[in-house]
């Protein structure tokens, strides 16, 4: 059988294998020991964190309830697009252990994949210490005695300990942490309703009265149409960060799930609820409770009692509740830093097994983690402690600010592979109804996302170029991501990948998913007996291919 029509022949039997026909475990390789139940929860609340909760509080001040919540159903919208086009690939090629970034090894070169796997491991790995710092912004809501350095030991100590543990134990943490964002969002919700209808303690119907007073949009740095224009672009690029990798962490972590080709497409289905339920909706709910120039959010939207649930509630005259919520937004802050601290660790894992990272970056306990990627996670979560000292604390600022970028090209990125990704079936004669998840939106939502990607990231800090808005630090921040990229891409271009083509050719592209693509890195062998345990699933598919 010739190499095409042995990829073509495995390419299509791989969409059709049944629930547990992947890899079990191997050496090189994570232990798929996520349960349904796991994923299904992460899909709806992972990546809630303190962007969303506290962080929207600027974007509300910023652009007015009009606008926030326009530009958050736009940025959701865009998201969901995104999201059908990386789920046909997770669904059809599962990632165990790995990240995104295989997608882009795989369907375009291993020097994108370089350029995006470390675009990746950066950003990650400060989202890290940037909800361990907000939430130890969060705990000076009631004033503790305590040093800071204190609350970011111990929210260090846990997140990284949990990450150390089998995944299972960190998807149990998990699975109870987003339980506990999702019913908080659905209660804040109900509240809001109540209360727009006149139901708080002063008896007022408050309806849309913050759309009338202040108003439904607010002009930023310039006055007029032209200022709420500028805010409105504004309130797009501040809605990013909340948004950042929520699709990306479903993929990464559905691949480590016992029946990826099943559980993904499930949540796939179930991501546009969560989109709109538990983003859209609570911020509608917000825009009823909370004033755009309330002052905790016109002092920049930062730091303690600034999250606009809490201002909402608290207006209300609601007593103890506030504190409440602010305990769960808390709690949401340890949850997307463990959440962040998962996806790090197993995007260094990718690049190692894709040749792109030092090996050692493979080796697994007994359980499965990949300890030396979760350990060089937790050296970057150390940069918490920046922010004990003012002056270092702008420096990590910096830092976080960049993160935009690497969301930017990984939506980019991942849209452009798919497109490959959609080449190769065809040049290969893979039948597209056979595979367990395909997107509504097709290669027309992938030109949209590429397009919306690059014209949103050049405006990732547009406001830096009105005369009286110009940093140098934050024209830096907004675009030196870009300039990383291309270092990156270039720099493995012209030396490691020399040899290798700009793209790979649509008919070279491997749409197999085996063991051996797990252990490519990792062994110099194709035995797969010899590599570690596999299912006899994959083994009689192997023989028959052969």
């Amino acid at each position: 059988m010739s190499t095409a029509t042995e990829k073509k022949t495995m390419g299509a039997g791989s969409a059709n294998v049944s629930d547990g026909q992947v890899l079990e475990s191997t050496k090189a390789a994570v232990h798929t020991k996520l349960k349904s139940r796991h994923l299904y929860m992460i899909a709806m609340g992972g990546c809630i964190g303190t962007a969303y909760l506290v962080g929207s509080g600027r974007t509300l001040n910023r652009g007015g309830p009009a606008l926030c919540l326009a530009g958050f159903a736009i940025i959701c919208s865009f998201v969901w697009v995104f999201s059908t086009l990386l789920f046909e690939m997770a669904a059809y090629i599962p990632l165990n252990g790995s990240g995104p970034d295989h997608y882009t090894t795989r369907f375009l070169s291993k020097s994108f994949g370089f350029a995006l796997g470390w675009n990746y491991w950066y950003a990650y790995s400060i989202l890290v210490p940037f909800e361990i710092t907000v939430a130890t912004l969060i705990i000076h809501y009631w004033n503790p005695p305590v040093p800071d350095a204190v609350f970011i030991t111990i929210f260090f100590v846990i997140i990284v300990g949990l990450n150390y543990l089998p995944v299972a134990n960190s998807g149990e943490a998990e699975f109870a942490f987003s339980s506990l964002k999702l019913s908080m969002l659905t209660g804040i919700l109900i509240l809001s309703v109540v209360l727009a209808a006149g139901g708080g303690p002063s008896g007022e119907t408050l309806g849309f009265k913050y759309w009338h007073d202040p108003g439904p949009a607010n002009a930023w740095i310039v006055d007029g149409g032209s200022g709420k224009f500028v805010a409105f672009l504004g309130v797009l690029v501040s809605v990013v960060l909340p948004l950042t990798f929520a699709a990306e962490m479903v993929a990464t972590c559905g691949g480590e799930t016992r029946s990826p080709l099943k559980t993904i497409p499930m949540a796939a289905k179930v991501f546009i609820i969560r989109l709109v339920v538990f983003y859209v909706l609570p911020i509608l709910g917000v825009t009823l409770t909370c004033p755009s120039d309330a002052p905790e959010l016109s002092s920049g939207g930062s730091g303690d009692g600034a999250s606009p649930f809490v201002i909402g509630i608290k207006d209300s005259g609601i007593r103890v509740l506030d504190h409440i919520v602010n305990a769960v937004i808390l709690c949401s802050a340890w949850s997307a830093g463990n959440i962040y601290m998962y996806l790090a660790s197993r995007s260094i894992y990718s690049l190692a097994v894709a040749g792109n990272a030092p090996k050692f970056f493979t080796t697994t306990s007994r359980w499965g983690v990949p300890y030396y990627a979760v350990t060089s996670c937790t050296v970057l979560a150390l940069l918490a402690y920046l922010n004990v000292s003012s002056s270092a604390g702008v420096v990590f600022n910096w830092l976080v600010n960049m993160i935009n970028m690497a969301a930017f090209f990984s939506w980019g990125c991942i849209s452009l592979a798919y497109l490959r990704f959609r080449t190769a079936i065809e040049v290969q004669g893979v039948d597209r109804s056979t595979l367990p998840y395909k997107s509504v939106c097709g290669k027309p939502g992938a030109y949209v996302c590429i397009v919306f990607s690059v014209v949103v990231g050049l405006l990732n800090g547009f406001y830096v170029f009105f005369p009286s808005e110009w940093d140098v630090s934050d024209f830096l921040t907004a675009y030196i991501g870009t300039l990383l990229f291309v270092v990156l891409f270039f720099g493995h271009k012209f030396t490691v990948g020399r040899g290798d083509g700009w793209l790979i050719p649509a008919e070279e592209i491997n749409l197999v998913y085996s063991p051996d693509d797990v252990l490519e890195a990792s062994t110099t062998h194709t035995d797969v007996e010899s590599a570690g345990t596999v299912s006899s699933s994959w083994k009689k598919l192997f023989a028959k291919s052969k």
